[in-house]
């Protein structure tokens, strides 16, 4: 496999394809809408990627009752990440935070660059290659990719961005990132706000966002935005290919 592939084991369905940072090891997703598969058909889905010629395979975030087969299949917990929720009350007092950012829709043009922010703004194992952009934006009915540009008379290039879906009445704030050598500068506030007041205006219940525990400044930007941590954590586990 030398990009992601639906894989079909009886009534299970799976994405795999190799991980951007080592292709000896095989990335797992669930396709949406995502439900926990069989312990079969993940044991099938094993024995497609060991024929691949893959040491090893990583899954992607997946939801505790998701995470429960794969648990059962001799997976282990590599990471976790921290879900948080946002009711979208009080969003006219916080636009004050956030003048003076250029934000626009993105453009095809856009996604290289977009991906080069993203890869300084994350460390190796959680930046996105371009096959993992695409599912980020396709993983929800409705999708907003909007990016940050510099004021109108400076080069053009992308500062940030972020890709925001609507599901199921709710809102899912996909992925934020801002070039490193632009924090402090009310990018990812700006983004993060423009993310919540489009699903108000779409009638969304709640917008929800997760990060990784150790991500203190995403943490700590979402939390002064009015999220609020949930009980929930995302598991990312792994196992060697039998």
């Amino acid at each position: 496999m030398t990009s992601r592939q639906l894989l079909r084991v009886g009534e299970d369905r799976f994405r795999v394809g190799p991980w951007h940072a080592d292709d000896r090891i095989a990335y797992l997703a669930l396709p949406p809408p995502p439900t926990g598969p069989s312990v079969d058909g993940l044991n099938g889905c094993l024995r497609g990627i060991a024929a691949a010629g893959y040491s090893s395979v990583i899954t992607s975030a997946l939801h505790p009752t998701e995470a429960r087969p794969f648990l059962e299949a001799g997976f282990t917990e590599y990471d976790r990440l921290r879900v948080l929720s946002h009711d979208l009350r009080g969003l006219d007092r916080l636009r004050s935070r956030t003048g003076g950012v250029r934000l626009r829709r993105a453009r095809r043009s856009d996604r290289d660059d977009a991906l080069a922010v993203d890869n300084r703004a994350f460390p190796v194992f959680w930046r996105l290659d371009r096959a993992a952009m695409t599912e980020a934006e396709k993983a929800t009915p409705v999708c907003r990719f909007r990016v940050a540009l510099p004021e109108r008379d400076a080069p053009r290039r992308v500062l940030g961005y972020a890709v925001t879906g609507r599901g199921s009445g709710q809102g899912f704030l996909q992925r934020l990132a801002v070039d490193p050598d632009q924090s402090g500068h009310g990018i990812g506030s700006a983004l993060v706000l423009d993310a919540l007041c489009w699903a108000s205006r779409r009638r969304c219940r709640r917008v929800l966002v997760n990060t990784q525990r150790h991500n203190t400044r995403a943490l700590a930007l979402y939390r002064r935005l009015g999220f609020e941590v949930t009980p929930t954590d995302l598991l990312v586990l792994h196992r060697p290919v039998p």
